[in-house]
């Protein structure tokens, strides 16, 4: 577990510590993607469980090799996602389960694996998640020695991963330990829940409530399928930012007080809303614009 106790006298420390932070994140992602260059790997599987922290890891191992002089594609999982009117699609009462390996195009996404391997002309599918359906393509022509970047939950589920006939490298990355912040302990899925609950409040529109309701599945869904195969990642990732409940509170305080007495999550979010009782604030605008944070809270 990790022990955090940190009370602040001004301003300028809570700046200080944010930057402390910051550069720890940085260095531990910094490390791991020049691994990850110098492996000479052409396939890459980046996975984790949900608001783990992947666009960011994504973004840093694209930067790393820009700065080796080398190029990478990234190609998301999610756009290879069957349409809403898919028979494929449809599951028991029309519920869809998105975490599930069965709602993807596993041929097409063969397809676009074999082309990338041979040097042809691949085309990835656009999925719009408003409209449920696919709104294109875009077609990416995979250089010689050129690395390609899979990304998405599904990454490290056997039907993905057997579709590769060469080697690859696998990306794990999660919030890793429990944390105890000022006496208040807040579990790593308790961290990632409340990371979900601001930002499906603030990008989707998603009450609290309903993120709570698909919260259960989401965690069967890892226990089932993510945690069990994460382990095919020879590089694992810790996304925990220090400063990060600090920073949340007024977020994730203003999303809880919208359930109501008479919801069946009601005692769940007064809990977690009296572990931020001894935390001070940090303000957002003391984080720099290419944090981690920006995936849940956007862009400054």
């Amino acid at each position: 577990m990790i022990i955090i106790n940190k009370t602040f006298k001004n301003e300028q420390e809570k700046i200080d510590f944010v930057n402390e932070c910051e550069r720890d994140f940085e260095k531990r992602l910094d490390d791991a993607a020049k691994r990850i260059v110098n492996s000479g790997i052409i396939n890459i599987l980046l996975s984790g469980p949900t608001c783990s922290g992947k666009t960011t890891t994504a973004n840093k191992i694209i930067e790393d090799y820009h700065n080796a002089g080398q190029e990478v594609t990234v190609i998301s999982l999610d756009d290879f996602f069957y349409e809403r009117n898919d028979a494929r699609m449809v599951k028991e009462n029309e519920k869809i389960d998105y975490d599930s390996a069965d709602v993807l195009d596993l041929e097409l996404l063969s397809s676009c694996i074999k082309n990338a391997k041979t040097g042809n002309n691949i085309r990835v599918p656009i999925f719009d998640f408003v409209s449920q359906s696919r709104v294109g393509y875009n077609s990416h022509y995979i250089t010689e020695n050129e690395s390609v970047l899979f990304e998405g939950i599904q990454a490290v589920y056997p039907e993905v991963t057997s579709l590769f006939e060469d080697e690859f490298l696998g990306i794990f990355i999660n919030v890793n330990e429990d944390v105890c912040v000022n006496g208040s302990v807040f579990s790593r899925d308790e961290i990632r829940l409340i990371r979900r609950l601001v930002r499906d409040r603030k990008f989707r529109g998603a009450s609290a409530d309903f993120t709570f309701y698909l919260w259960e599945t989401v965690r069967e869904n890892e226990d089932k399928n993510i945690y069990p195969n994460k382990n095919i990642c020879s590089v694992q990732l810790d996304s925990f930012m220090g400063y990060e409940l600090f920073l949340i509170k007024p977020y994730i305080l203003e999303v809880l007080s919208e359930i109501e007495k008479g919801s069946k999550y009601y005692d769940i979010a007064e809990g977690l809303m009296a572990k931020f009782e001894n935390l001070d604030e940090i303000k957002y605008e003391y984080i720099p614009e290419n944090s981690l944070y920006t995936e849940f809270l956007g862009k400054k």
